[in-house]
């Protein structure tokens, strides 16, 4: 089974066409779709109301939450119901993630055994199109700031939303850093926090080339740039910690294993 989580808010005018599109490229694969409407004050609620059915779960908040927990909760409900072999594909719901890369994505996590694959925009074939130039240097900073402190083999593109995941990497992260505590940043640096994390419990990363093209977008950007710079601060200090800690686990557990002759 594949499972597809994309956050939803006020995101009217794409919704439909991307679950219509969604649908039609699983149409010979088992799969599930879950919507997380983030607190929606337009008409995206109502729409994924109209177009649920087995195939389409919506989970939905009252209010606005953030990009963390609705990660967080997307997860958690493909976690109550999906086994370790399956898979779960993230993606944005404005139609910048073309699904048409999905079964690059899927063969990476099915026939190569991958535990995580990245649609990336730093890869040989994988580019920018029509993006704004100030969001693509603040992105590319993103990446390179966070590739300096936290180097992960395989990976380059650290923020993208567009990733694929092994449900049983998702667990045994869940087993060592808690349902709520695999993801503590509000923003959309939670994107770079859950990789990182995950690469503590697996290497087993690649990325497939991605086309990021802008003029698919529909709807207005959500991001606040200024006030992700901050979180990506304060995210390089709280991962900090958290590979020391890791570290000293590690050691401590290698140490108290028996030694057998």
């Amino acid at each position: 089974m594949i499972y597809f989580i994309f956050p939803v808010f006020n995101e009217e005018k794409g919704l439909s066409a991307l679950i219509g599109e969604l649908r039609k490229k699983m149409a010979t694969q088992p799969y599930k779709m879950i919507a997380v409407n983030d607190g929606s004050s337009d008409n995206s609620l109502q729409i994924l109301k109209d177009l649920a059915a087995d195939d389409l779960v919506v989970e939905t908040s009252r209010i606005n939450m953030n990009v963390g927990a609705v990660f967080s909760s997307g997860i958690h409900r493909v976690l109550s119901e999906a086994r370790d072999e399956d898979f779960v594909i993230i993606m944005e719901s404005d139609q910048t993630s073309d699904i048409n890369f999905i079964q690059d994505m899927i063969f990476e996590l099915k026939e190569n055994k991958k535990d995580i694959i990245i649609a990336s925009r730093y890869r040989k074939r994988g580019r920018y199109v029509n993006f704004p130039l100030k969001r693509r240097i603040f992105s590319y900073c993103a990446n390179y700031l966070m590739r300096a402190y936290f180097p992960i083999r395989g990976a380059r593109d650290y923020t993208i939303f567009f990733r694929g995941y092994r449900v049983s990497i998702l667990k045994k992260a869940i087993d060592y850093f808690g349902m709520f505590g695999l993801i503590q940043s509000k923003g959309f640096v939670a994107n770079a926090e859950l990789l990182i994390k995950l690469s503590l419990l697996t290497d087993r990363i690649a990325e497939v080339p991605f086309v990021y093209n802008y003029a698919r977008k529909i709807g207005k950007s959500k991001i606040n740039v200024v006030r992700t710079i901050n979180e990506y601060f304060v995210l390089i200090n709280y991962l900090k910690r958290i590979f020391e800690k890791f570290h000293r686990y590690e050691i401590s557990r290698r140490v108290s294993e028996p030694v057998h002759p």
